[in-house]
């Protein structure tokens, strides 16, 4: 078993899709997915993740059907969830946060009580239903810039950002996620988005520390509508943005 394992491992970049490689990724050479930890994260992904992401990870186990949002596909190599640029693939460390503290509202728990190791080994298995990981590395991780002071000033700025940078498209003039484009959402795959209501009070999938928000903006949600703004927003324009959508969650 572990040496058919191997070999497919070795030969899965044969029906790799072209993707555009960011320069910072493409000057890596890739970090193929570990044949024994894959080995060992194959009996995990089969006892715990095969019912909703399938057989062969393309998020078509038998409980898809029922699931909304859809699980995972994790034959693309697109992850929302990343502290690496758009379009690049996730850190290891990304992919074992999320499969640790799993998605608030939805149907992906946390996995923490497996424990680290059968928690690092799924996550090596994972990686082996993607040919990416044989022909690209990871992106660089962001880098996030201290926290500005959270004031007035701030929030206002943030405010008239909201507008400038048409979150409100998406997200509602007033943050309830029912802006005029939210009818029109879907992802890559063809499922049905719906933007974030920041009224609600409830967890963010990403996380609800303010860098975890900031790190949406810069690094965009992959394979969804949600841009990123990498570019488009100053580090300290996107401090703003983050101080005036923490005003919306306490309404």
């Amino acid at each position: 078993m572990r040496l058919l394992l191997a070999a497919a491992l070795a030969l899965v970049s044969l029906g790799a899709f072209a993707q555009d490689q960011p320069p910072a990724a493409a000057a890596r050479p890739p970090t193929a997915p570990d044949p024994e930890r894959a080995l060992r994260g194959k009996a995990v992904f089969e006892r715990f993740c095969i019912s909703c992401h399938g057989q062969n990870g393309d998020s078509r186990g038998y409980s898809a059907q029922w699931l909304d949002p859809a699980p995972r596909d994790f034959t693309r190599g697109i992850f929302k969830w990343r502290s690496t640029p758009s379009g690049t693939l996730p850190t290891d460390a990304d992919l074992v946060r999320t499969v640790s503290r799993g998605l608030s509202h939805t149907n992906m728990p946390s996995w923490a009580p497996i424990g680290p190791r059968a928690v690092r080994d799924v996550v090596e298995y994972v990686k082996t239903f993607s040919p990416r990981w044989q022909t690209e590395s990871p992106g660089e991780p962001i880098k996030i810039p201290p926290e500005p002071p959270d004031g007035e000033a701030s929030r206002r700025r943030g405010a008239e950002l909201f507008t400038q940078m048409g979150c409100f498209n998406c997200h509602g003039e007033k943050g309830k996620g029912d802006g005029p484009a939210m009818p029109t959402l879907l992802d890559d795959w063809g499922h049905k988005i719906v933007p974030y209501d920041f009224t609600g009070g409830t967890t963010l999938k990403c996380g609800d520390k303010p860098e975890d928000i900031y790190r949406v903006f810069m690094t965009g949600l992959t394979g969804s509508p949600m841009p990123s703004y990498d570019g488009q927003l100053s580090p300290e324009d996107a401090w703003h943005l983050v101080h005036f959508l923490q005003t919306l969650r306490s309404q």
